[in-house]
């Protein structure tokens, strides 16, 4: 007589076993890894009898399936995006910062007509927090550098990426804004530049070896000096950008914005607006929108002369740019995700600079409603201490 399967059965998506079915065989029939098919199975089956471990129990003659979700369009989704909750006012804290990820950073410079794409790869990694609140990351860079989709080749740029290579890893300590003000292992970054020095001389010599030499010797006389030298990375400024703040109820403050210049001259400044969408994006990931327009002291002239441009005569107009930044943060951690930033200068040659971060790991399903008490006001901070 045909078995009827015990009533519980009918209230799920089944799979009739037919003769000759084997676990891996359905699996691969129905595009599912095995151990999910099984797992998903003994999680609802109605009898310990009927649980599947190395292959089908021999009387077994249905398998409950995990029933397809649904895909909805971007449409629906932006439809379905969640609200944070922002009773009072919102702050985004460090307080769960604890990760260790792998990014691709992708800087662009575009001088009128040319552009120059350089391409990298860092990890970050949360190390600790003192009792004053300052977090401490290492950042170390990984993989090759390539510009334009080339991995730099020359003698000269092999040399500047050995020397280059001795400053990582970074012990960065970061402040409870997430604004990075110092760099903590000196001491280990100076006995990498020694040892690394020693190498490269025993394959390399000459004036462009003592050039580089002496550029990061001035660099690497202090830990101030090291501090001043990193002071116009792009990736450290634009990761740990002091975004982590209390927001009023509007989600949006106004602010001066700094974006290291090009040019061997002081930063660019923008007065920009920073706010904090109020629902997650349809990925559910927190959103920070930061734009503005350049407030600098300098002329259109003076940018020229730094970029080392031609100049055809004095002006004292002063130059027009914008600023735009996006940051996509993780709900549970308020860790960047993916990070976009860009401003311009609008001169004779139209100058552009942007950065691209985007974490390389496996994204994985993000809880569409974040521990609520990640986004409870904190309390007032200490005095700040960035020394363990």
């Amino acid at each position: 007589m045909h078995y009827i399967p015990e009533s519980s059965y009918e209230d799920y998506l089944t799979y009739k076993i037919k003769k000759g079915d084997s676990l891996l065989s359905v699996a691969q029939d129905l595009d599912i890894e095995p151990y999910l098919l099984r797992s998903y199975h003994n999680r609802f089956v109605p009898s310990t009898k009927d649980l599947i471990e190395a292959d089908f129990p021999c009387h077994l003659e249905y398998i409950i399936l995990e029933p397809q979700k649904a895909t909805l369009t971007d449409k629906e989704k932006e439809q379905n995006r969640t609200k944070i909750n922002t009773a009072g006012s919102f702050r985004l804290s460090l307080d769960n910062s604890n990760i260790n990820n792998s990014y691709a950073v992708l800087y662009s410079i575009e001088k009128g007509q040319n552009v120059y794409h350089i391409q990298q790869e860092f990890s970050v990694k949360w190390r600790a927090k003192n009792e004053e609140g300052y977090s401490f990351f290492e950042v170390n860079r990984i993989g090759d550098l390539y510009i334009n989709d080339t991995r730099t080749s020359t003698m000269a740029d092999e040399i500047a990426e050995r020397a280059s290579a001795a400053l990582y890893p970074l012990l960065v300590v970061v402040d409870e804004s997430g604004k990075w003000i110092y760099i903590n292992n000196f001491n280990q970054i100076e006995e990498r530049w020694i040892e690394t020095k020693k190498q490269i001389r025993k394959y390399y010599k000459g004036e462009i070896v003592e050039k580089y030499f002496s550029i990061y010797d001035r660099n690497l006389e202090d830990s101030d000096t090291l501090y001043i030298s990193l002071s116009k990375d792009w990736f450290l400024n634009a990761f740990f950008n002091e975004i982590h703040i209390e927001y009023p109820a509007s989600l949006s403050i106004q602010k001066e914005q700094e974006f290291p210049f090009i040019a061997k001259s002081d930063n660019l400044n923008f007065k920009v607006e920073q706010k904090v969408d109020r629902y997650l994006d349809i990925d559910n990931f927190l959103v920070i929108d930061i734009n503005g327009k350049l407030n600098d002291p300098r002329t259109k002239t003076d940018f020229e002369k730094e970029l080392g441009l031609s100049v055809k005569e004095y002006s004292d107009e002063k130059a027009m740019g914008n600023y735009r930044a996006k940051y996509f943060l993780n709900p549970q951690n308020h860790m960047p995700e993916v990070v976009f930033i860009s401003c311009d200068l609008a001169l004779e040659t139209p100058q552009k600079f942007s950065v691209t971060i985007s974490n390389k790991e496996d994204q994985k399903e993000m809880n569409a409603k974040p521990k609520s008490q990640l986004f409870v006001e904190e309390a007032e901070p200490k005095k700040k201490w960035w020394q363990f």
